[in-house]
């Protein structure tokens, strides 16, 4: 009995050896699970960096002192692995560059990751780096991006001005063909002159331009000056666009502001109707505002004001369509047409306001048809100037209302002398006429109501005066220029319908230099 229990007491000894030494066998071979990883970015996520220059990252990274590895990825697939320091806490790295050839803007998208040594990856940071393609430099107090004018001025590739910074041009960029300017909404370019050579913005045959602002946010050419108060119309050049004629395409151009350019601020050389021109205003240009010259680009929602020499120039043999257009001078600067119809030109023109700078003003008008133009203008306002309000030169063809030359559902008033200006041999057809038996006729339907001896009975629209476009109430038309291809619809007189329908506001400025 008691060799029984000796037994077993050997068998229960041997059994409990076995298993402390099981437990410190596992002890030895199995390692505890590390915490995962983590890894960020010190300076956020999204970096400028000038190109050509390395991309500098200083990573923070945490694997419990149990590193192995970075990862690098780009456009989702693994760019390259760099081993680490075990116990390293911080890793800068700098294996990448920006292309020296990189545009303004261009963005390049990494990610980054940390192993620790039993495999286990962080979860991945994101860093975006966009291309600075410029230095800054600082005028009047205000720090701009200065553009990098290449030889001769002569840009053979593409240039991009980003939202969110402004840029000074110091001397004149031509776009060849095959190359764009791209200019995102809000961007602010500030244009000076080199010597005695004023600035330019070419954009040539071949060439493209997006320009793309809006009304909170307009695209603004400007004067250098205006960063030390101290500019002028005239300051810098033109911006000018030569098309390949009639249906070309040059680019899309939409809510810019053009301001304190030289004459012929806005030039328009042959660009055709495949061009997007639409929010547009040239302010205090010093000669004419906007002057386009054969091709048949469609434009509207244009602003013309304090233009020294007349708003608009339309010439040799351009053809397109323009509607709802503004031309306002607030002085006189010269015995000026605010809109001149020249040489073969044929636009056809709806819902345009031209406001001169009142009755007592030094001599200015309205609208000058001139040479062999063939002009048709319809739901149009004349009003506020000394004399003229429409012009007619003796080579501008008149018969009725399906004729070449056309000024029709249109008032003019408030012009002390000549208002329908009787230039041609039959007179000015358009402020209508006594037949035969005594009765007036008005075949063009403008605000005539009869004749007074020789001068109109003109009607009023309420509101209409010196610096403002806005009528009290909308003046409806019995004509809509929807009948006409490529016009919208707007059945009303003149190029605003009302307040509430103001698309000027945020981004046109008043003569005075405030924004409406």
């Amino acid at each position: 009995m008691k060799h029984l229990n000796l037994n077993r007491l050997r068998v229960l000894i041997f059994s409990l050896s076995m298993l402390s030494l099981g437990m410190f066998s596992c002890g030895d071979d199995e390692q505890p699970n590390l915490p995962n990883p983590t890894i960020s970015i010190e300076g956020g996520n999204s970096f400028e960096v000038r190109r050509g220059q390395t991309i500098t990252v200083n990573l923070n990274i945490a694997t419990d002192g149990n590193n192995r590895e970075l990862v690098v990825y780009r456009d989702g697939g693994v760019l390259e692995v760099v081993p680490l320091q075990a116990a390293a806490t911080t890793y800068t790295y700098t294996n990448q560059t920006v292309p020296a050839n990189a545009i303004e803007g261009q963005e390049f998208d990494f990610e980054f990751a940390v192993f620790n040594t039993q495999g286990t990856s962080s979860e991945r940071v994101a860093l975006k780096v966009i291309a600075l393609a410029y230095d800054t430099i600082t005028i009047g107090g205000e720090t701009l991006y200065n553009v990098e004018i290449p030889v001769d001025g002569l840009v053979e590739n593409d240039i991009r001005f980003i939202a969110g910074r402004k840029y000074f041009i110091e001397s004149t960029l031509s776009f060849t063909a095959g190359s764009s300017l791209t200019i995102q909404e809000g961007v602010e370019v500030y244009l000076g002159t080199d010597g005695d050579l004023l600035t330019d913005i070419v954009i040539n045959e071949g060439a493209e331009a997006e320009i793309i602002g809006s009304a909170e946010k307009p695209v603004v050419f400007t004067s250098v000056n205006v960063l030390t108060e101290s500019q002028d119309s005239g300051d810098w050049g033109v911006f000018n666009i030569r098309g390949t004629g009639d249906g070309s395409n040059s680019g899309t151009y939409s809510y810019i502001r053009f301001e304190y350019g030289n004459a012929r601020n806005f030039r328009l050389q042959n660009v055709g109707s495949g061009t997007t021109i639409d929010h547009i205003q040239v302010f205090r240009a010093a000669g004419e505002g906007i002057m386009p010259t054969n091709g048949d680009v469609n434009m509207s929602y244009i602003v013309t004001t304090d233009c020294e020499g007349g708003g608009f120039r339309i010439g040799d043999a351009y053809s397109g369509n323009l509607q709802f257009g503004i031309s306002l001078i607030s002085q006189t600067w010269g015995d000026n047409s605010e809109m001149d119809i020249r040489e073969t030109a044929s636009p056809t023109i709806s819902n345009f306001t031209v406001i001169g700078p009142g009755m007592d003003a030094e001599n200015t008008s309205g609208i000058r048809m001139r040479a062999a133009s063939s002009g048709k203008i319809y739901n149009t306002i004349i009003a506020d100037f000394p004399r003229r309000g429409l012009r007619l030169n003796d080579n501008v063809n008149i018969s009725d209302l399906n004729g070449e030359t056309i000024f029709a559902y249109s008032f003019i008033f408030n012009v002390d002398s000549d208002p329908y200006r009787d230039d041609t041999s039959n007179g000015n057809p358009f402020r209508g006429f006594i037949d035969d038996q005594g009765v007036f006729q008005n075949p063009f339907f403008n605000n005539v109501t009869g004749l007074d001896g020789n001068t109109p009975i003109l009607t009023e629209i309420p509101g209409i005066a010196t610096n403002n476009f806005i009528p009290t109430t909308a003046q409806v038309s019995e004509f809509n220029p929807s009948t006409i291809t490529g016009f919208s619809s707007a059945a009303f007189v003149g190029a605003v319908q009302n307040a509430s329908s103001d698309w000027t506001a945020g981004w046109v400025k008043n003569p005075n230099g405030s924004i409406r």
